[in-house]
């Protein structure tokens, strides 16, 4: 199978999606990386200079999942010219995958959301679209929860390799968020989970079949005299 994993900028699929795509890469699915800006408005100095310095970074930090495709789109103005939904369909187009993961429309980010809306419209209805979580869960409701425990020091030091952003920050915050979205499954501390949404429509109603599985659910303990424990 192959997975397509598309980042607005150059270190939110390490920050959003990597464990999962990790996962898929050691069961043996072909995984594809495609970042769509340049990212040269994320940082103090902005400009070619500060783009060329992500995109390094990004290969660094991909570098055990694949060699991501670079569309360098403007930083902050994705979507504001037909050219730029042209680009991103024909390289979709030029892997067909068979799952694309990608931002949430509901995110915080200008770029994120109109990623998300590109994409949707790109693939219609033949390739299933898996949401990613939002930076700190804020307008999103997932439906799908994926541990990530066993990938979570790989996972940062994907991110660390991303030194013109102050990794360290997003480390602590995908820290914080995976352990939440893990304690919403009541999985035991020091556990980790990404959290993603999959809106069911024709012909994917069900994509179960292609996701892993997901975390564990850990029940509560009955007590018949006082309760649930």
């Amino acid at each position: 199978m192959k997975v397509l994993g598309i980042g607005a900028h150059p270190d939110d699929i390490e920050i959003f999606m990597y464990g999962l795509l990790f996962i898929y890469k050691k069961k043996g699915h072909k995984v594809y990386t495609m970042i769509a800006t340049d990212g040269a408005k994320g940082g103090v100095a902005e400009g070619k200079k500060l783009s060329q310095k992500r995109a390094k970074e990004a290969i660094g930090g991909l570098k055990k999942l694949s060699s991501p495709v670079f569309l360098n789109l403007p930083d902050g103005e994705l979507g504001s010219e037909l050219e730029h939904r042209k680009i991103i369909k024909e390289n979709i187009l030029k892997i067909m995958p068979d799952l694309i993961i990608t931002h949430s429309e509901n995110d915080y980010h200008v770029d994120h959301k109109s990623l998300s809306l590109i994409t949707k419209a790109a693939v219609s209805h033949y390739i299933p679209i898996l949401y990613c979580d939002t930076l700190m869960g804020i307008n999103f409701n997932p439906n799908y929860y994926v541990d990530i425990t066993d990938y979570y020091e790989l996972k940062k030091e994907a991110i660390l390799k991303h030194k013109t952003q102050s990794p360290d920050r997003f480390v602590d915050l995908f820290k914080l968020m995976n352990s939440y979205r893990a304690a919403q499954c009541n999985a035991p501390k020091g556990t980790f989970a990404e959290a993603y949404s999959f809106t069911p429509s024709f012909p994917f109603a069900d994509i179960r079949e292609i996701l892993p599985p997901s975390i564990k659910l850990r029940p509560f303990h009955i007590d018949r005299q006082n309760g649930f424990l």
